[in-house]
């Protein structure tokens, strides 16, 4: 009897077990972030390499439309 019992906890923890160590992965997984983005009409670029920091490009307007960034010089 408690060896069936134990049996069954052993398989239960080796399953919760395997799904923290797929979650914890996925979860480690690094962000991808854009090197350039249009946001609220202002062109937006990254600074650095592996930062989430960006500059907003003075003189410059864009629009998104259909996965295309439409980039415009203002005057």
């Amino acid at each position: 009897m408690i060896k069936k019992f134990l049996k069954y906890c052993l398989f239960i923890f080796v399953i919760l077990l395997f799904i923290g160590i797929g979650l914890q992965f996925y979860i480690s997984q690094p962000i991808e972030t854009k090197e350039v983005m249009c946001h609220k009409g202002r062109l937006i670029h990254r600074i650095g390499d592996a930062g989430s920091v960006y500059l907003k490009v003075k003189g410059v307007s864009c629009v998104f439309e259909k996965g295309i960034i439409i980039i415009e010089e203002q005057s």
